[in-house]
């Protein structure tokens, strides 16, 4: 586009970059919010699942829900790095916010299972 022709032209300079892995940090970060709601929901939520946290389906819930914590984390770590190039060399970069999330969330969701962990231990300890 050239400079007159009244479009949103600007210059590379000023020009903000979103980076492709800090939108996948951002749509990563709604599905982990629908996995944890529908955790949160129980497994009688979707109706597929037994009325028990047991079975086959709820420990391929439980499992893909740990592999989206790995994957959340995995693409933060490096989400960051990009961000951190883009800021150091000066260039105007969005996509801080859902790169930070990424990395919030799944770590506050660790310590939420891990509290829960040892408070269950410590019923157990308690018999």
């Amino acid at each position: 586009m050239v400079a007159g022709s009244g479009g949103n032209w600007k210059p590379a300079a000023a020009r903000v970059r979103y980076p492709r892995i800090a939108r996948a940090c951002f749509h990563l970060n709604w599905i982990f919010l629908i996995a944890w709601g529908l955790y949160l929901g129980g497994p009688d939520v979707s109706g597929l699942l037994d009325r028990t946290r047991g079975g086959a389906l709820y420990a391929l819930f439980t499992g893909s829900f740990f592999l989206l914590h790995f994957i959340l984390i995995s693409t933060g770590i490096i989400a960051l790095f990009v961000v951190i190039i883009e800021v150091h060399s000066r260039r105007p970069v969005a996509g801080f916010p859902s790169v930070l999330a990424a990395l919030a969330l799944p770590i506050l969701s660790f310590l939420y299972f891990a509290a829960r962990y040892l408070a269950e231990v410590g019923r157990w300890l308690e018999k």
